[in-house]
């Protein structure tokens, strides 16, 4: 558990340097836009990938429907790296709170609706959902995705 937490400080430190530096996306794509950057021909293009000239075309329209080994070898004919990432929306303690929330609401609300049968509902409702967040987060957190 100590390496997981570790784990996602460095990741977490690594995200928010990517953030800071957000590259956009070109319109017409990284594909031709680099190309004609380097003032390549789709035809030069072609030559170099060893490819037809329209598949090129087909190629730059279709850009976010390539492998992932097509991009790294059209890079590498640009003397270019190729990278993905998968950066999270939130910070990563945040995605695994908000999940632990969820799941303690689901608990809580099904005891709450039992009790309420009952007339015993709880009004400390907040305090038990973080007492039951913080028993979620000091066990197994791969247990909160589970349904």
């Amino acid at each position: 558990m100590k390496n997981e937490k570790v784990l996602r400080r460095t990741y977490q430190k690594k995200f928010d340097k990517l953030n800071k530096s957000v590259i956009e996306i070109p319109l017409q794509g990284w594909i031709k836009t680099l190309r004609e950057i380097f003032g390549m021909t789709t035809k030069q293009f072609a030559n170099r990938l060893g490819i037809s000239q329209p598949r090129v075309a087909i190629m730059e329209k279709n850009e976010k429907n390539l492998k992932i080994s097509t991009m790294e070898r059209i890079a590498d004919s640009m003397n270019c790296e190729f990278f993905y990432a998968f950066i999270p929306r939130e910070k990563i303690d945040s995605v695994i709170y908000n999940r632990a929330k969820q799941k303690a609401e689901k608990i809580l609300n099904k005891v709450n609706k039992n009790m309420s049968l009952e007339n015993q509902l709880s009004d400390e409702y907040k305090t038990t959902l973080d007492d039951i967040i913080q028993e979620i987060l000091s066990g197994d957190i791969s247990d909160i995705w589970e349904k």
